[in-house]
């Protein structure tokens, strides 16, 4: 499901390693510059493309982000809020939220999957980065940056390559080539600034939702 890839996707990189001079820079100037809004909403569209099945799936969603907590919609399937310490995952279909309390500081892969506190917090001890070059897409001037895993053998990733608006410094698009033949691609549309976000709009509304069944899975 797309949703497990785009939860690594939450905005705290921190990225070194690099392998040119220029890439450090963008990439700082990136997250310094997201982490700066008070709230922020990412709507974007996801394909995935299998090759060894040769099939592709698409899907559009939206997240809301503020610090480290989250809320992201995959309609219908899901959608997940994080609050910082509780992920809840709602699936409408079923009627059922999942309450789960991830370790956001554990450095494993298999936990940021599932962990959408922590895309982006890709370390130094994981990547490194290159500035490929700059061109034009989606009708912006981006940069194009190349992030290699540095400990190839233990990581889903062989290569991410982000593009970067040059003049907004806004993630524009997202390509992410996995070692089982599995492509994601996101384009996201340039981001609505809010104002700062309510925190219980990070935590699922169950009083708006009697019917559906809460499963506390933290105990």
């Amino acid at each position: 499901m797309i949703y497990r890839f785009f939860i690594l996707l939450i905005p705290f990189f921190s990225l070194y390693g690099q392998t040119d001079a220029r890439s450090p820079k963008i990439l700082d100037d990136m997250i310094a510059k997201l982490k700066a809004y008070p709230s922020v909403q990412l709507n974007f569209s996801a394909k995935v493309t299998r090759l060894q099945e040769q099939s592709e799936t698409t899907e559009n969603g939206k997240i809301w982000l503020k610090n480290n907590k989250y809320k992201l919609e995959l309609l219908p399937e899901n959608i997940l809020y994080f609050n910082g310490v509780k992920l809840y995952q709602y699936m409408p279909e079923v009627k059922e939220v999942n309450v789960t309390q991830p370790d956001i500081n554990e450095d494993d892969e298999t936990v940021r999957m599932f962990n959408p506190a922590s895309f982006f917090r890709l370390t130094s001890d994981n990547f490194k980065s290159n500035l490929v070059k700059e061109s034009r897409q989606y009708n912006r001037q981006v940069y194009e940056i190349d992030l290699y895993p540095i400990h190839l053998k233990t990581t889903g990733y062989s290569r991410i390559r982000l593009f970067i608006e040059r003049e907004s410094l806004q993630l524009v698009y997202l390509k992410a080539y996995m070692k089982n033949g599995v492509q994601y691609a996101l384009h996201f549309e340039p981001y609505r600034v809010l104002p700062n976000l309510p925190d219980t709009f990070f935590e699922f509304p169950a009083n708006l939702h009697p019917e559906v069944e809460i499963i506390d899975l933290t105990f």
